[in-house]
């Protein structure tokens, strides 16, 4: 899909826009670029009346960025929101790829509430298994896996990159390119928790294809107002404590409790039951923390805890090569750049 040896890829986050381009040295990706624009929140100052829409503000802090790095290409791979489309993995009988494709677009309207019309409806066929059947015969079954979202918000995003003068080359939710980064290709079961500004993402992924795919509506936002309240400071002064060294979820003494931690663990806790449920024989080879709330102090630790399984902070740059004088950067930037990165990487992937 791309024709040159540099990749950009951009994270349309809700708190921020993320960049980050990669090139191809020696069969390798290496960091050659990357940038960040934040986007004006309640958190970051914004308030009283707006004087640009969120589109006009989206696109004017876009192109700045895109001027300020300044990239060695003019193709994009961007993500949209997690939470603005469906993922559903669909068990069919084996049966042709004509057959199926017509089976896909009748059970299509069981999952999506909009005419299909309205809807850009992807689809693909993953594996196909043999199930047994209670008299002892088994049955073959074609996974596939269904991803959709509203036109009209396919469009928006899409009009992001024309009004900056770049061309799209992809477009996706971002599970799969934090899927992408974080699993890449390497075998077992894990289950991703990222936890964005506004929403926590749930990704099962097996032999690096998602399976299961569950948003929740609770963020790192979330938290800092919950810190906030419970310490009775200010947002901007509970935003710091959240990113220092201190433990307020397993410290003996703490006291405050974060709805949006145990809602998103109570989730990825129901999601593994549900995962185990239809194959009992399955095994979950870890947890991987990954977003900008990844970090917070103590949350690996507690995720542990609660889950019954050890949790770890994911390393979306453990297979890229980056300059050592970056190294300290990287490292304190961790996973919050996973999107951008498995965006750059689907091209690279092509690519190779």
């Amino acid at each position: 899909m791309f024709s040159k040896q540099r990749f950009l890829g951009v994270d349309f986050g809700t708190a921020s826009i993320k960049a980050v381009e990669l090139e191809m040295k020696n069969g390798k990706p290496e960091l050659v670029n990357y940038g960040e624009a934040a986007l004006l929140t309640p958190e970051s100052g914004g308030s009283g009346i707006p004087i640009r829409s969120f589109k006009e503000d989206m696109v004017l802090r876009f192109r700045a960025l895109l001027e300020r790095m300044d990239p060695g290409t003019r193709d994009l791979a961007i993500s949209m929101p997690s939470f603005l489309g469906l993922i559903s993995l669909i068990d069919f009988a084996d049966m042709t790829d004509a057959e199926l494709e017509e089976s896909v677009k009748f059970e299509a309207h069981k999952y999506i509430p909009s005419p299909l019309e309205d809807v850009a409806l992807s689809w693909e066929k993953l594996s196909v298994k043999e199930v047994p059947l209670p008299d002892g015969t088994v049955q073959k079954k074609t996974e596939v896996l269904l991803v959709a979202a509203l036109n009209k918000e396919v469009w928006q995003y899409e009009g992001y990159v024309r009004a900056v003068g770049y061309d799209m080359k992809l477009l996706e939710l971002e599970t799969f390119s934090i899927a992408r980064s974080i699993v890449g290709d390497d075998p077992g079961t894990f289950l991703i928790i990222d936890i964005g500004a506004r929403a926590a993402n749930l990704i099962l992924v097996e032999g690096g294809l998602v399976k299961m795919s569950r948003n929740i509506d609770a963020g790192g936002r979330d938290i800092t107002r919950t810190l906030a309240e419970g310490l009775n400071i200010s947002v901007e002064r509970a935003e710091m404590l959240k990113k220092s060294q201190k433990d307020f979820l397993n410290a003996r003494e703490a006291s405050i409790i974060f709805p949006a931690v145990e809602m998103t663990l109570n989730e990825a806790d129901r999601m593994m039951d549900s995962w185990k449920a239809k194959w009992p024989d399955a095994r979950l080879d870890g947890v991987i923390l990954s977003g900008g709330t990844a970090r917070f102090t103590g949350f690996a630790q507690y995720a542990s805890s609660k889950l019954g399984v050890p949790a770890i902070l994911a390393d979306p740059w453990r297979h890229i090569v980056c300059p050592a004088a970056l190294q300290p950067i990287i490292e304190k930037l961790g996973s919050s750049f996973s999107v951008a990165i498995g965006l750059a990487l689907y091209g690279m992937k092509d690519k190779k």
